[in-house]
Formats: structure tokens, C-alpha cells, sequence
């Protein structure tokens, strides 16, 4: 019987052929070995090493979600039918982690670019992405002069949309997107509160009778706001609010959404996330629930009547 590789083993392998990638995407190797693109590497290099790559699985799905581990930050791929959205780049360090795993996808541009609010574990790693991909369009919601941040994550994002000529638009509640078959709502903001987290883009992405409710770190304020508007908060997934702190997911929130899966985007850090309240909660309503902290990178993917789940390790 063939010895299974270890969390430890994998991670080095993944490590070894990463760098090799990056390499050889410098020297413009890739395309001449692999026509089929920078994704048909990635599985050919992991193959090699007796290892697989689990978002192979979602090359056969017409829509599936990326939650990116990139530690108490987010950053979602979205695609469906060869276009592509993501939805906020994690902290400034992690831009070269995403923009790795956009090349596996074989993402050579980027249909939109979201970024829920600009606090930096989930604006920071835009500014690299944005640097290294073409980008069709640019959303964030608009905030008051006193909510806009002046540090490097910001900024920095901010210079690369000016030197790609990319205009920075917005979104609040009631405005609506398309790509390809899957239908992006904007739900929130749908007025402007008192923190940058309660100011998060809220999407609800619709791909045939699934759904998709992604909440940034909206806190409670902003999830009382979406109850008061009456909105179909229902989904299948749930990409739970501000990394599964106790100022969100309340008891009220949950109950309209009743997910069957939860996304929590967070790290194994002194910020003891995802916290106790949050997690019973969620076993009150027996939803699934993945961590990137124990998990790695969490995949569902929608055939348009039922969402399957899978994960890095």
C-alpha cells in the first residue's frame, strides 16, 4: 500500500513546486511546456510529486467558490463558465499566495475585482493582484472621508488601480452584477454606519436555485439592517461575517440564512477565532463548517440544483 503523504510532506512539496512555477512564469517557460495554460502545470507538477490538486474539481463545475487560506484575512475566488471574480485580497504579505493560486486557476484576468471594505487583511493583497493581472472592474463601497484609511494596505491598492488606469467604482444594496450565468446582488450597504466593517459590501451570488451569502466582516449592526430590509437572506453557503467574532452571526441573522455550509476565513492566532458563541450557534442550525485554519482552502462548487464541498487537507 502506497504511504499517504503527511500535512508536513505536502506542504514542503507544494512549497518546492510553487517556487519552481513562479520561476519559470518569470522566464516565460510555462506557456511554451503547457499550452493549455498555466492550470494544466499545476496539475501535471502535483501529479509528478504524487500529490493532487483538489481545485481540479471545480474545472468540471460551471460555478464554483474559492475560499482562499490566507490566515484572519479573506479573499474568495468566484467563477463561473471561464470568468472570474474576486472578492478582497487578504493583508499585503499574502498577494503573491493569491495571485499563485489565480495562475493554478488559469486566471490570466479578472471579470471584477470586489473589495468589501478597506480595513487591510482584506484590501492589503489587492494592490499586488491587481499589479499582476488584467482587471475589468473595480467596486468598494463608498464611505466617509473619516472611514477612509491612510495606511500602506490602502494606499498601496489604491496606486496600482491609478497606474493600470483601473476607476474605482461603487456599490451599496440593491445594485446587481453578472458573470456569466451566476447573478452577483449587491445587498449592503444599504446605508452608511459608524465602523468600515458595517460599511462591508454584503453579495448574494445566485447560480441557478444555489446560493451564496458573502458578508465581509459585517457585525451585528449591518446584519439588524439586512433583517429590517426583508431581503431573501436564505443561502446554501454562508461565508460567515468578520471571521466568526462574537459581533456577528447573530442568532436572529442566522435563522433567515439557515446555511448548510459555513466558510470561516481565519487564523490559528491569539485572537481565539472562530469564537465558541459563533460555532454553537452554527451547530444550532447543523450547518457544515469549514475552517481555513484547519483545513487549508475551502472549495464548493454548484451544478445550479445542489453545492458539493471539498478542502485543501
Amino acid at each position: 500500500m502506497k504511504p499517504q503523504t503527511t500535512q508536513v510532506e505536502f506542504r514542503k512539496k507544494r512549497a518546492c513546486f510553487t517556487a519552481l512555477a513562479a520561476v519559470l512564469l518569470c522566464l516565460g517557460v510555462l506557456p511554451a511546456l503547457f499550452p493549455g495554460g498555466y492550470s494544466a502545470w499545476w496539475r501535471q507538477a502535483f501529479s509528478v510529486a504524487g500529490l493532487s490538486d483538489f481545485s481540479s474539481a471545480a474545472d468540471d463545475a460551471p460555478m464554483s467558490m474559492h475560499v482562499l487560506e490566507v490566515g484572519k484575512a479573506d479573499s474568495i475566488l468566484v467563477e463561473c463558465q471561464g470568468k472570474y471574480l474576486l472578492v478582497d485580497g487578504g493583508t499585503p504579505d499574502q498577494a503573491e499566495k493569491v495571485s499563485r493560486y489565480l495562475a493554478r486557476r488559469g486566471v490570466t484576468a479578472l471579470d471584477y475585482v470586489i473589495n468589501t471594505h478597506p480595513d487591510s487583511d482584506h484590501v492589503g493583497g489587492l494592490g499586488g493582484v491587481i499589479q499582476e493581472f488584467s482587471v475589468g472592474r473595480y467596486f468598494m463601497p463608498q464611505l466617509p472621508e473619516q472611514l477612509i484609511p491612510s495606511d500602506f494596505a490602502y494606499t498601496n491598492t489604491i496606486e496600482a488601480l491609478k497606474e493600470k488606469q483601473i476607476s474605482v467604482e461603487y456599490l451599496r444594496g440593491g445594485d446587481a452584477l453578472s458573470l456569466g450565468e451566476l447573478s452577483v446582488r449587491v445587498l449592503a450597504p444599504l446605508s452608511v454606519l459608524d465602523t468600515t466593517n458595517n460599511n462591508s459590501i454584503v453579495l448574494l451570488l445566485v447560480f441557478g436555485q444555489t446560493r451564496f451569502l458573502l458578508m465581509g466582516d459585517a457585525e451585528a449592526g449591518e446584519e439588524s439592517a439586512l433583517l429590517s430590509s426583508r431581503q431573501n437572506l436564505r443561502a446554501d453557503v454562508l461565508k460567515v461575517g468578520h471571521h466568526g467574532s462574537k459581533t456577528s452571526s447573530t442568532a436572529a441573522f442566522l435563522a433567515a440564512v439557515h446555511p448548510k455550509y459555513a466558510a470561516v476565513s481565519v487564523a490559528d492566532s491569539h485572537y481565539e477565532l472562530p469564537s465558541r458563541e459563533v460555532l454553537d450557534r452554527l451547530n444550532r442550525f447543523s450547518a457544515i463548517v469549514g475552517r481555513t485554519d484547519v483545513s487549508g482552502t475551502l472549495l464548493y462548487c454548484s451544478d445550479g440544483i445542489s453545492v458539493t464541498y471539498q478542502t485543501e487537507r
